[in-house]
């Protein structure tokens, strides 16, 4: 991210880091407090790991049995884009922030830093924008359908939560809500044991509520825009750099990726496999919409009177997405003012008075608010598209493409090879990705049986998205 004060705090609040290390190295030093590599494991899975995991079965609805492969194809790939970019980042001096926008600027000069600060912006943007649609969806499932007071469930739903984000914004610094970095990685712990518990309450699908139960396909031509979902959900390299530098030994960061990598392919593909297995063709968008019509715990209650298994699942969706955005809307306020004059490549840049940053945060917090309403049941193909090239350049292609020009006099020829076939790659799933969603917004678009439009919208916005 960007090598500034609010930045680093904003993501150590994230990840749930401690105030006691440096997140930006500046020079070198023989010993250092920060992150062993269990806890860079923890905070990159943390961050990289959020609600692309409620679409996993529905990734495989389009893609068959073979999206298994395709899902372990992606992570491999977008792992070994992981090592490229933290291998770029020893070209940098050391006297100079080590950021991501920097490295860009080193690469190809100052346009590369304003194409990484655009891309990035872009990414979190949009990524901002499906967690706002994310949470109205998730409040006005826990609405009565009529709403309330003559008033419609999805404006109480927009309006709710709008209240409860305003106050959020005015807070300047976010190290005291880092506590609440724990729900993302229970929220994902309770996505993947609902999964299991699933088949092991009904291995043979004999109580689902819809019979008989639904079928499944070894491969579906739909398998490139399951391969859109499975890309975004292993993306953010964004924010690598931030976490390499937290370390207390970022040499190790290497074992880091691996880790993290093989620890999110199998989450991923135990809620992949198991959720298609159990709906299998009648998969929706979000797995907490089968939960709560499709499934043996329909209906029943656990713990709390109401409190049934989808909504436990949303309530913690819900709460690690309000406790991530204000996160994001601060990272974004740094990024637009790390681009004007005076952002410049190792020079520290003078935080904006306190009123003009607060209200930067609420004009960042009103366009996005503007962008997901039209996008909730609209422009959902648009704001893919966009969201879909901004995290595939910013996670494949630009690590991929800075790697090979600062390395380029040492690379073997092999090497070299490898690298272009990697951006090849890169540039042919960003090409397909892009041509399915054009197809989509120049035909009509036609509703899957039993998913809502907004729902469908969601669900694809959420496949190019959910990296964040």
């Amino acid at each position: 991210m960007m090598d500034y004060p609010d930045v680093e705090e904003a993501l150590i609040s994230t990840a749930g880091l401690s105030e006691d290390f440096p997140i930006v190295q500046q020079g070198s030093c023989n010993s250092r407090r920060g992150s062993t590599l269990v806890q860079g494991t923890f905070n990159l899975i943390n961050i990289f790991m959020g609600l692309g995991l409620l679409s996993m079965p529905y990734a495989m609805r389009l893609s068959g049995w073979l999206g298994l492969a395709a899902m372990a194809a992606l992570t491999c790939l977008f792992c070994l884009s992981g090592k490229l970019i933290v291998h770029a980042f020893d070209k940098m001096p050391l006297h100079c922030a080590q950021s991501y926008p920097n490295l860009g600027q080193l690469a190809l000069g100052q346009p590369g830093r304003y194409l990484v600060a655009g891309f990035a912006l872009s990414e979190f943007f949009g990524g901002g924008c499906m967690m706002l649609i994310v949470m109205w969806r998730i409040v006005m499932d826990m609405l009565p359908d009529q709403g309330m007071a003559g008033i419609s469930s999805f404006h109480v739903a927009v309006g709710g939560t709008s209240l409860l984000i305003l106050p959020m914004l005015f807070i300047q610094s976010f190290q005291r809500l880092s506590w609440l970095s724990m729900v993302g990685f229970i929220s994902t712990m309770v996505v993947t044991a609902t999964a299991l518990l699933l088949v092991a309450v009904d291995p043979l699908r004999t109580h689902m509520p819809t019979q008989p139960a639904p079928g499944h396909t070894l491969a579906d031509w739909n398998i490139i825009q399951a391969c859109g979902i499975f890309a975004m959900s292993v993306s953010g390299h964004s924010s690598l750099p931030v976490l390499r530098n937290s370390m207390a030994k970022p040499q190790e960061f290497d074992s880091v990726l691996n880790v993290s990598f093989s620890l999110m392919m199998g989450v991923y593909g135990t809620v992949a496999a198991l959720g298609y297995y159990y709906f299998g063709s009648s998969a929706h968008t979000l797995l907490t919409t089968d939960l709560a019509r499709n499934s043996p715990f329909t209906g029943h209650c656990f713990l709390l009177p109401g409190l049934t298994a989808d909504k436990l699942v949303a309530l913690c969706i819900m709460l690690n997405a309000y406790s991530t955005y204000p996160s994001l809307v601060l990272v974004m306020q740094d990024m637009i003012v790390s681009i004007l004059p005076g952002g410049q490549q190792g020079i520290a840049w003078r935080q904006p008075h306190q009123k003009v940053a607060l209200a930067m945060r609420l004009l960042i917090f009103a366009a996005g608010g503007f962008t997901a309403y039209a996008a909730f049941a609209v422009l959902g193909n648009v704001m893919s598209l966009v969201g879909g090239m901004c995290s595939m350049c910013c996670s494949l292609l630009l690590p991929s493409l800075f790697y090979l020009v600062l390395h380029r006099h040492e690379l073997s020829l092999t090497r070299k090879i490898g690298v272009v076939l990697l951006l090849l790659c890169g540039v042919a799933l960003l090409l397909l990705i892009v041509v399915q969603n054009l197809q989509d917004l120049m035909s009509p678009y036609a509703p899957i049986p039993g998913n809502s439009i907004s729902t469908v919208y969601l669900g694809h916005w959420i496949a190019m998205s959910s990296g964040l």
